[in-house]
């Protein structure tokens, strides 16, 4: 009777340690996250991402990663070209294009954890480090096929359009930077192994000297504070 009630008791502690593992969707040990994010100072979609998170402890990950966005000026606006024949537009006193890589390291922390197969996790999610801004000419296209900037032409009616992101590359410099986030990160996939969320925060970003994007009539910064809102997806492991 006695070995009966040994077994019984193994068999019972094997059984709840399995179904324990199984109900828990933090089992896992790695993340890998893709995705793209809009930010009130970057266009439709700002720029996109990949991060890599490695298991510290029951609630904690510790996250690296690189996101590369475009970053834009508050006073831009858009405006259509004033050569008749010509459909596109281009923003009005732009000189520059910036383009922010931004290095990251930092943790992600269980909020909340869902049931499996049902329900929403929500981690808080804690990030900076080093920012590499790819600043370089926004360059417009003339009647005459020229490529100028905006202040070279005080009148914008030979004007076709813009002249594409890599046309002022071999001016590009390099400004060095840093920036900080915090975000709540919301994943509702079905599967332990796969992810699917968004993603909404805060950053912000300084650079070591203020950039000229629109010098024409208006206030530079070094500093660009965003919210934003990321599409994620990725796997498990």
């Amino acid at each position: 009777m006695k070995k009966i009630f040994i077994l019984f008791l193994l068999i019972f502690s094997f059984t709840f340690e399995v179904k324990s593992q199984k109900d828990n969707p933090f089992e896992y040990g790695q993340e890998f996250l893709f995705g793209v994010s809009k930010a009130t100072n970057g266009g439709l979609f700002s720029g996109g991402f990949f991060r890599y998170s490695a298991k510290k402890s029951n609630r904690v990950f510790q996250t690296y990663g690189i996101e590369i966005a475009n970053v834009r000026h508050p006073q831009e606006r858009r405006v259509p070209s004033p050569t008749f024949f010509s459909s596109s537009s281009f923003y009005e006193g732009k000189e520059k294009y910036l383009i922010s890589s931004r290095l990251m390291y930092g943790y992600d922390l269980l909020l909340f954890k869902k049931a499996e197969q049902k329900g929403v996790q929500i981690n808080g999610v804690f990030m900076g480090g080093p920012t590499l801004g790819f600043v370089s000419p926004y360059l417009l296209r003339s009647e005459g096929g020229g490529l100028v900037t905006y202040s070279q032409y005080l009148n914008g009616s030979s004007i076709i359009g813009p002249a594409g992101y890599f046309s002022g590359i071999d001016q590009m410099e390099v400004v060095l930077g840093a920036h900080i986030r915090a975000s709540l990160l919301f994943e509702f996939g079905t599967f332990k192994s796969k992810v699917t969320g968004f993603e909404v925060g805060f950053l912000g970003e300084i650079f070591s000297k203020e950039i000229k994007l629109v010098p024409l009539g208006t206030k530079n910064y070094n500093f660009y504070p965003a919210a934003f809102v990321s599409i994620l997806f990725g796997s498990r492991k």
